[in-house]
């Protein structure tokens, strides 16, 4: 189905036979859109690359070596950081477990970290990713994945500045698949980061695939 003689204009494919899928295609960069039982007109959602937020205070500190926790007040009444304060010499490590929606094509992820300098230093700053999935009846004691690391990011040179990592290169999780806890180890890249302070860090955001419509 096209309208304009099937140019400058989107189609839709019905395709032939039992069970057959539906394809809706814009034309361009149109975006494809339906109209609820109220109405309203919004864009139809498409399986694909989706964002999962990790703030610190979902991760704990690695026994040995493990960075270090802690509320930083800045001016009264304004926002505090609740960080993990990783330093600046020593690969101190944090680790954080997520079960990924069911929609997850249990494939590779990327990710950024969000952190901030605890001094003026201007030095670079970034960290490593390892991931490994736990199944059902299956013990916690694996081994990760190969650890992947950001690209350091150098700091404003202005305390308290809050400093985005771009996105990483793909981490491939060790014994992935769906329906799985996985751990994640995050470590400061202090082998490759110049940064002469404490890296604090807010968070993680993890890229992640679907190829489902829903988690059924």
């Amino acid at each position: 189905l096209n309208t304009n003689n099937g140019t400058n204009a989107g189609n839709i494919t019905l395709a032939d036979g039992a069970n057959g899928d539906i394809t809706i295609t814009p034309d361009g960069t149109g975006v494809a859109k339906a109209v609820d039982g109220a109405d309203a007109t919004g864009a139809i959602k498409i399986a694909g690359k989706e964002t999962m937020w990790v703030p610190a205070t979902a991760m704990y500190a690695e026994t040995t070596n493990g960075a270090e926790l802690a509320q930083t007040v800045l001016t009264g009444g304004a926002p505090e950081l609740k960080a993990f304060a990783f330093d600046t010499s020593t690969a101190e490590a944090v680790q954080f477990n997520v079960s990924f929606p069911e929609s997850w094509n249990a494939g590779t992820v990327t990710f950024q970290t969000f952190w901030s300098a605890s001094a003026t230093d201007t030095g670079t700053g970034g960290f490593t990713l390892a991931g490994c999935s736990v199944a059902n009846d299956v013990d916690y004691d694996l081994a990760f994945g190969t650890p992947v690391a950001n690209t350091a990011l150098a700091a404003s040179g202005t305390q308290d500045d809050l400093m985005i990592n771009v996105e990483s290169g793909a981490v491939t999780i060790a014994s992935v698949a769906a329906s799985t806890n996985t751990i994640f180890r995050l470590v400061r890249d202090t082998g490759t980061d110049t940064n002469t302070g404490d890296l604090r860090l807010v968070g993680i955001k993890i890229y992640f695939t679907t190829n489902a419509a829903n988690d059924a």
